[in-house]
C-alpha cells in the first residue's frame, strides 16, 4: 500500500471492508474527517468531538444538527467553541466544569463517568433520527490500508479515531459503549497523534532543530540512551539510524497506545533490536540510579512537573553522563511568512498555549539547568521550520489558527497563503529551547 495514499482513501477502504455505510464517529479534532464532512456528510450518523482544541464552524456545519462537542472550561477549546457556537445553533455542547483540556489531557480517564450519560442520550437520539450501519463483528482486530482497527460489541457502528496525546485514549468508556454499539477503535501511523508526531519527525526543519540538540550531547558509540516520553518512537527510530545502530536505546512513555504503535513501527523499520519500549512516568522513572550515559527528552517537559522530571533525569544518569531536554516555546512568537494583515498577524503569531500548570515551555529551562548541579552547560534556542503547506505539521497547526479567526481573518489568511505559495516564500517557524548538561 503506497504511503502516498490519502487518509480519506485509507479510511474509505476500511469502511468498505467492514461494511460501514453510515456510522457514529468520535474524534478529538476533525482533521481526518474533513473530507467526509465536506463531500459525504451522509456517512456520519453523528459526530462527537471530545476535548477539541480547535473547531471551525464551516467545517462541521454539514453535520451541525447531529454534533456534540464536549469541552472543558479551561484550555484552548474554550475560545474555539465560543467563536464557533453562534454558527452552530443546532449543535449540542457539554462543558466540563473546573477542567482544563490540553492536548494531552486524559479526558475519559478523568471525566468519563460524567461524559457518558449525555453522550449515550445523544447517540440514542441520533440513531432514532437516522440509523448507523448495524455490525456483528464481536471482538476482533485487523488492518486495512495501513489503518489498524479493534472492534468490540455488536449493533450500530461507532467509529473512534485516535485522540492526539491522551494516555488512555477512549479505553475507559469502550466497554460501556460496547453494551449497545459495535465500537471500532482505529490506530496506525496515519491517524491522530502518531501521524502528527511522525509527520513532524519527517520535516527537515524540525529534524534540523533536533539534530542541533543531539549533536551537542555528543553521543559516543556504545553509550546507553534513555528517551523520556518517547511517544510513538519517532525520534528513537531516527536516532537509531543517525547513530548507525551503535547505541542501545530505552524509550519510556505513560501512553500505552503510543507504546503499542511505537513497537510496531520500530519492527516495520527494522530497528526493534536497538530500541526497547516500555511504560514509565517522567516524574517517577522506573530506573535505578546512575543507569544511563545519556538521558534525553524532546517536547515532554511542557506536559508534566518540570522540577520532578529534571530531578529524575539527573538521578538516573551516570556520573559523567549527559542530561538533555528540548521544549516548545510559549514565550516567543511564531513566524508565518505570509503577507498577512497586521491584525490577523497579531492573532496567528501568538504562541500556542500548550503548557501544563507545572510544565516548562520557556526560557526557565535555562535557569532550571543552571541551578540543577549539572556542569558543562550548553543552553541555546533552536527553530523548527516548515516550508511545505501540504506537510502534516502545517496541516496540524493551520486549523488551530483558522479556529482563532473570524470570517474576514480567514479570507485574509487564504489570500496571503496563496500569494506566499506563488512567490515560493511560504514558511512557518516556531522556537524551541534546548539544554544539555553533564552530571558531576
Amino acid at each position: 500500500m503506497s504511503d502516498d495514499m490519502t487518509v480519506e482513501n485509507r479510511l474509505g477502504a476500511l469502511f468498505e471492508h467492514l461494511g460501514i455505510e453510515r456510522a457514529h464517529f468520535g474524534v478529538q479534532n476533525t482533521a481526518e474527517m474533513d473530507h467526509f464532512l465536506a463531500d459525504n456528510p451522509d456517512l456520519i450518523a453523528s459526530l462527537t468531538m471530545a476535548g477539541p482544541n480547535r473547531l471551525q464552524a464551516a467545517t462541521v456545519a454539514p453535520v451541525g444538527d447531529r454534533l456534540l462537542v464536549v469541552y472543558g472550561d479551561g484550555g484552548a477549546g474554550v475560545e474555539a467553541v465560543a467563536l464557533a457556537a453562534p454558527d452552530l445553533p443546532n449543535a449540542r455542547t457539554h462543558c466540563l466544569q473546573d477542567f482544563a483540556v490540553l492536548t494531552w489531557t486524559d479526558v475519559f480517564a478523568e471525566r468519563g463517568d460524567e461524559i457518558m450519560p449525555p453522550w449515550l442520550d445523544f447517540l440514542a437520539a441520533a440513531e432514532a433520527g437516522s440509523a448507523a450501519s448495524t455490525l456483528q463483528l464481536g471482538t476482533t482486530e485487523g488492518e486495512v490500508a495501513g489503518i489498524t482497527y479493534r472492534a468490540k460489541g455488536s449493533g450500530p457502528a461507532v467509529v473512534l479515531l485516535p485522540m492526539l496525546l491522551s494516555a488512555s485514549q477512549w479505553e475507559p468508556i469502550i466497554d460501556r459503549l460496547a453494551q449497545d454499539y459495535c465500537v471500532i477503535s482505529l490506530g496506525g501511523r496515519f491517524l491522530g497523534g502518531v501521524s502528527f508526531i511522525d509527520g513532524r519527525g519527517r520535516d527537515r526543519g524540525y529534524l534540523r532543530a533536533v539534530r542541533s540538540h543531539v549533536d551537542e550531547i555528543d553521543i559516543q558509540p556504545g553509550e546507553s540512551i534513555l528517551d523520556v516520553g518517547c511517544g510513538p518512537g519517532t525520534l528513537d527510530r531516527w536516532l537509531a539510524r543517525y547513530t548507525k545502530g551503535a547505541n542501545k536505546i530505552t524509550a519510556l512513555d505513560v501512553n500505552g497506545y503510543f507504546l503499542r504503535e511505537a513497537a510496531a513501527l520500530a519492527k516495520a523499520e527494522g530497528v526493534d533490536d536497538i530500541i526497547t519500549f516500555g511504560p514509565g512516568n517522567a516524574e517517577d522513572l522506573p530506573c535505578a540510579d546512575s543507569s544511563f550515559d545519556v538521558v534525553m527528552s524532546h517536547t515532554v517537559m511542557e506536559e508534566c512537573n518540570a522540577e520532578k522530571m529534571l530531578a529524575e533525569m539527573i538521578r538516573v544518569a551516570k556520573p559523567g553522563g549527559r542530561v538533555a531536554v528540548m521544549v516548545r516555546s510559549t514565550d516567543r512568537q511564531a513566524l508565518w511568512n505570509m503577507p498577512l494583515d497586521d491584525a490577523v498577524r497579531e492573532i496567528v503569531e501568538e504562541p500556542v498555549p500548550s503548557v501544563g500548570v507545572d510544565g516548562c515551555a520557556d526560557t526557565s529551562l535555562y535557569s532550571r539547568f543552571g541551578t540543577s548541579g549539572l556542569t558543562d552547560l550548553r543552553l541555546f534556542p533552536a527553530v523548527m521550520t516548515v516550508g511545505d503547506p501540504a506537510s502534516y505539521s502545517w496541516r496540524y497547526y493551520e486549523p488551530y489558527i483558522m479556529s482563532q479567526l473570524d470570517a474576514a481573518g480567514v479570507a485574509d489568511w487564504h489570500q496571503a497563503k496563496a500569494r506566499a505559495i506563488a512567490d515560493k516564500s511560504i514558511l512557518m517557524a516556531r522556537w524551541m529551547h534546548c539544554a544539555v548538561g553533564t552530571k558531576a
